[in-house]
């Protein structure tokens, strides 16, 4: 399982390009959406100096249906619509990727993130490429899978060393009182825990390596 941090350059004609082109300084975050084949109410929170300025030209503009302010507060203002579904919306659901608010736009780009097998964001990238999408990925890193970096015996006994406080600074647990805790013998505690702080020492230290390749 991957995550990616991608900056999509949204298309023309789309609200949030119209939008955030228009009031660049301005960001709208796409809160949450209800799915449909080429429309879906969508609920945006409009974050500016000023935000009824966008907000009047969202009711004014054509593409927005059903238009409605949903909560005021200094600074930002969430309004709900309904308009044609988000192309980056959209991908993601052709790639079978559960969107993640927000989707955050601003001056016609929008940041995402991504949480799939790399298969799955490779569809992704390729139908951004397919629609006419141009995009960066920023970050691109495996998530920490404790299913399978750890046995269920090293996760159980990882998952009550820090219950019991072995790792708090000072420890309120010796090895000894977490192998009685844990009823195996100090010795199986002990190459336990350290086959297990091995696996993930490696893991973090390989993203680590990984994220510093990327920049």
């Amino acid at each position: 399982m991957s995550r990616a941090n991608l900056v999509v350059q949204l298309s023309e004609g789309e609200w949030a390009h119209t939008v955030s082109t228009q009031f660049p300084d301005a960001e709208f975050e796409l809160l949450a959406l209800e799915p449909g084949e080429t429309e879906c109410h969508q609920l945006v929170r409009v974050d500016a100096t000023n935000p009824d300025r966008p907000v009047e030209f969202m009711r004014e503009v054509d593409g927005f249906r059903a238009f409605s302010v949903v909560q005021r507060g200094e600074g930002a203002t969430v309004v709900r619509f309904r308009s044609e579904t988000p192309l980056v919306v959209f991908c993601l659901r052709r790639a079978s990727i559960p969107f993640e608010p927000p989707l955050a736009c601003r001056d016609g780009r929008a940041s995402l993130q991504a949480t799939a097998p790399d298969d799955a964001i490779s569809k992704l990238t390729d139908y951004f490429r397919e629609y006419g999408l141009r995009f960066e990925v920023e970050s691109l890193r495996q998530e920490l899978d404790v299913e399978t970096l750890l046995t269920p015996r090293q996760r159980d006994l990882v998952l009550t060393a820090v219950e019991e406080g072995y790792y708090d600074t000072p420890r309120d647990c010796t090895l000894t009182e977490l192998a009685e805790a844990a009823d195996v013998a100090k010795s199986t505690a002990s190459e336990t825990l350290h086959r297990a702080e091995g696996s993930i020492i490696r893991q973090f230290v390989g993203d680590a390596l990984a994220d510093a390749d990327t920049e």
